[in-house]
């Protein structure tokens, strides 16, 4: 198989090398409910060890949406049946790195191209929902997506944490979307936190520690961000360092406050960044195209 480089020896993650290789969380596959995150590989033989690279799924920036989004959407198609649904049930959003959540509607489904978002759905990084058989997906290279389940209501959310994102707090805003629409308790969630960029790799200016010292407290953000040695182009030591953030903890801490157990979540301990041979990754300029998370509402 190929060959991930973990943060700690916690087996949180199961690997699928039939069609579209990708993982899956341990914690939401026992819950029944199908999950996923991919990685670059169109295909991969587990025997032989060798694979085709090159999956694209989001239509980028560079590429022209009516060429990109047919070959985007088969690809996640196929995604959609390894999980035991289709692209016709699919909703996703613009993604602006904002904390807006959108609950989905039967008119949301299955839209023709990335770029055809009614307006209600511009600006949108966050979905939830309580109908059966819906994929939601968000796309990233290095922020981690945010998978939400409540098997007693029978809804989830899925969520793009960036750092934008984290700082406003959107895991908690689509919990209290799932409380208010449907009747949602987080005693009963469970979340993970998907693969996405860690503390080590992930350095920030100033600028960010000052914004979560702002809009959370300096006491949080003390926590999330911390100084390590950085350095100018020229090599020389920049005296000050710079700033780094936990995405993972910020969004645990999240999480915690929205009122989900503890023990309901689960943190992902691969980084983005740490295996760009094998996830694309914006801090590695590996961006080719985008990992896409996915979740099925599979009640």
């Amino acid at each position: 198989m190929f060959t991930i480089k973990y943060s700690d020896e916690n087996r949180i993650f199961n690997i699928h090398t039939e069609g579209i290789p990708y993982i899956s969380f341990d914690m939401l596959d026992e819950l029944g409910v199908p999950n996923l995150f991919t990685t670059r590989y169109i295909s991969y033989d587990a025997d032989t060890g060798i694979g085709e690279k090159g999956l694209r799924l989001a239509v980028m920036k560079t590429e022209t949406v009516e060429e990109a989004s047919p070959v985007c959407r088969r690809n996640r198609d196929v995604l959609a049946h390894q999980l035991g649904s289709s692209l016709s049930m699919e909703c996703i959003t613009d993604q602006k790195h904002t904390n807006y959540v959108h609950v989905a509607s039967k008119d949301d489904l299955g839209i023709p191209t990335v770029g055809n978002f009614a307006l209600h759905r511009h600006y949108v990084d966050g979905v939830v929902t309580d109908m059966p058989g819906v994929v939601l997906t968000v796309f990233g290279g290095d922020c981690p997506p945010v998978y939400i389940v409540d098997p007693v209501r029978k809804a989830i959310g899925l969520v793009h944490a960036g750092w934008r994102g984290t700082l406003g707090r959107i895991p908690e805003v689509a919990i209290a979307n799932m409380v208010v629409r449907f009747g949602s308790d987080p005693g009963d969630m469970y979340a993970a936190i998907g693969p996405g960029i860690c503390r080590d790799c992930y350095e920030m200016g100033d600028e960010v520690y000052d914004a979560f010292a702002e809009q959370w407290s300096k006491t949080e953000a003390d926590m999330i961000l911390s100084r390590y040695p950085a350095f100018n182009a020229d090599g020389t030591e920049i005296p000050a360092g710079k700033y780094h953030l936990d995405l993972r903890e910020a969004n645990k801490m999240t999480l915690l406050r929205a009122g989900i157990p503890e023990d309901h979540i689960a943190i992902s301990n691969i980084c983005t960044k740490c295996n760009a041979d094998i996830f694309y990754s914006y801090r590695s300029h590996r961006m080719e195209n985008e990992q896409a998370a996915m979740l099925v509402n599979r009640w």
